[in-house]
């Protein structure tokens, strides 16, 4: 049977010294069995500011992703730059180049900015339009972001 591990290393000279290093298994939801399934690794280039829906709660692989199972989703800025930067947050996007923000109906929350280079593994849930994961460039030049679901 096939699993899924994922590492991350810090050190930082900030403190007298930092270090943390911390690996998991990822795992079907109430089980010691490992997550099984990928999306795949898929890009998608960018060449507006308008916010948009990643992945969708509902449609395509996010109908098997239910609050009964289990998911991690990584998404990449594969840029350099350090000024650009993706606006990731949870929730229905606003399909435009204004960004939806955290509204008093809730829903959508922005969870904040990869710049160039930044990463992020986070347990998902992809049920109703709360559930969709929306993305948004900083700028209407050319911008690329990597991303794949674990899930059972």
């Amino acid at each position: 049977m096939a699993t899924i591990d994922a590492t991350i290393s810090v050190t930082s000279d900030i403190t007298s010294s930092l270090s943390i290093s911390n690996s998991m298994t990822m795992k079907k939801a109430g089980s010691t069995t490992g997550l099984e399934l990928t999306t795949g690794l898929a890009r998608r280039t960018f060449t507006s500011t308008n916010q948009v829906d990643l992945l969708t709660a509902g449609s395509g692989i996010a109908a098997d992703v239910t609050a009964s199972k289990s998911a991690k989703l990584y998404v990449k800025n594969v840029g350099s730059s350090t000024s650009d930067y993706f606006t990731i947050g949870l929730g229905n996007s606003s399909g435009s180049g204004t960004a939806t923000v955290n509204d008093n109906d809730a829903t959508f929350f922005e969870l904040g900015r990869l710049y160039g280079g930044d990463w992020m593994i986070i347990p998902w849930i992809a049920t109703s339009t709360t559930g969709d994961i929306a993305i948004q460039p900083s700028v209407a030049t050319t911008m690329n972001a990597e991303y794949m679901v674990f899930f059972e």
